[in-house]
């Protein structure tokens, strides 16, 4: 899978689900409420997790709770951040939602105390290495040397850039990405109400772009040279909650587009994608494959590191087990959580399932080593003996045990 890249913010949404918008003055009481990760960067990069892609953000993160809990989620969700900015101070982007349950339709009041990631932040990071670098439109002005800078560094990875809303200085980014991805607000705002129309004004900015525009129940359009082709939406029987919509087209255009998708099919598996979000609450689960059903999800590839082990408490039997699982490259093996020797649990810290040089599994009772592909014991008390396998596969990104029940971390 693909190495991204995503420049910009991770906010902390607080969901409150109304029967009804409110009208103004007035009190409702929320028939519940929900706090999670929000932002169009980090939710794109947590769906595209989701897909196995190993996805990295670049943006500022806060220190105070907020900020705790937006960097404890990115992380629960796999998404690298040694790229991104610290803060000690600064208040974590804060968006607080009412989610109308009627229609599905959101009402966003938000509030940021945090200065934008910028040009001297993203100059340490090494772009090239990237499969795909992603970028949301805002603070134009340094976004325009960052993309003038990935320019220069990037051979044929492709550049995107998401255009939500309007902004000052939109015009110096036009000549710098393969793709724009435009929302149908932005379209809007310029004064037009037909996709086509307002396709090819947008063509005259980038001439060279992929233009890219969704349209809500409509499906979407795009445009490459003077060719304009259109995808219809796929909605869901009841559309329970449009929020993240946008950001799910996004990352189903960008995981179809990497997986070799022709820019037609591309742009339909991201209707698709976000046909399927709108019918549910929330972002997860979204690329879960039918094949899962018969197995429980363990955790994201992508939140493995390479090499890495995790722990779980699994039912095997009916009977909780504690096992392990150990991932090197795309490869994950799964194992009881026993020693052969004695029995014991062969971990001293949580998830260290691994010798110093992570090239073995280590007992920490007595030194056992243990070969990864196939638990086989080539030092130790155990010497010829081997761990009991646990049956797990990988499935669009996810690590999923073979044998249905409740596994816990």
């Amino acid at each position: 899978m693909a190495r991204i890249l995503g420049t910009g913010i991770a906010t902390l949404d607080i969901i409150n689900t109304v029967d009804g918008y409110p009208a103004e003055d007035s009190e409702v009481r929320a028939l519940e409420q929900a706090v999670r990760l929000g932002g169009n960067t980090a939710n794109t990069l947590g769906i595209l997790a989701q897909a196995g892609h190993q996805c990295h953000l670049a943006g500022v993160l806060a220190g105070d709770m907020g900020g705790q809990r937006i960097t404890a989620e990115l992380t629960a969700r796999g998404i690298g951040l040694e790229h991104a900015r610290r803060m000690a101070g600064g208040a974590a982007p804060t968006s607080y939602i009412a989610l109308n349950r009627r229609n599905g339709s959101r009402t966003i009041i938000h509030h940021r105390d945090l200065p934008e990631f910028g040009m001297d932040d993203f100059m340490e990071i090494p772009v090239e290495t990237f499969d795909w670098l992603h970028f949301e439109a805002r603070n134009c002005d340094e976004l325009a040397a960052m993309l003038a800078y990935a320019r220069s560094m990037v051979r044929d990875q492709p550049i995107s850039l998401e255009v939500e809303k309007e902004r000052e200085g939109l015009e110096q980014l036009w000549a710098y990405p393969d793709i724009i991805i435009f929302s149908r607000a932005f379209a809007r705002g310029r004064g037009f109400e037909q996709p086509q129309e307002f396709l090819a004004e947008a063509r005259a900015w980038a001439p060279r772009a992929i233009l890219i525009l969704p349209w809500g129940d409509q499906g979407a359009w795009a445009m490459q040279g003077d060719a304009v082709l259109h995808s219809p939406a796929f909605p869901p029987p009841d559309v329970v909650d449009t929020l993240g919509a946008g950001d799910t087209f996004n990352a189903g255009l960008i995981h179809a587009m990497l997986s070799g998708r022709a820019l037609g099919q591309a742009v339909e598996d991201a209707c698709r994608l976000a046909g399927r979000k709108v019918g549910q609450v929330g972002l997860d689960g979204l690329f879960e494959p039918a094949a899962m059903a018969a197995g429980e999800r363990l955790c994201p590839l992508a939140s493995l590191p390479d090499p890495g082990s995790r722990g779980f408490e699994v039912e095997i039997d009916g009977a909780m087990r504690p096992i392990f699982i150990v991932r090197q490259g795309s490869a994950v093996k799964g194992y009881l959580n026993s020693c052969p020797h004695i029995g014991a649990e062969l971990n001293w810290q949580p998830d260290a399932f691994l010798d110093a040089d992570q090239r073995y599994i280590l007992c920490a009772v007595h030194g056992a080593l243990f070969e990864i592909e196939d638990g086989r014991c080539i030092a130790g008390p155990c010497r010829g003996e081997a761990l009991t396998p646990v049956e797990v596969t990988v499935a669009q990104g996810q690590v999923v045990l073979a044998r249905p029940g409740g596994a816990r971390p």
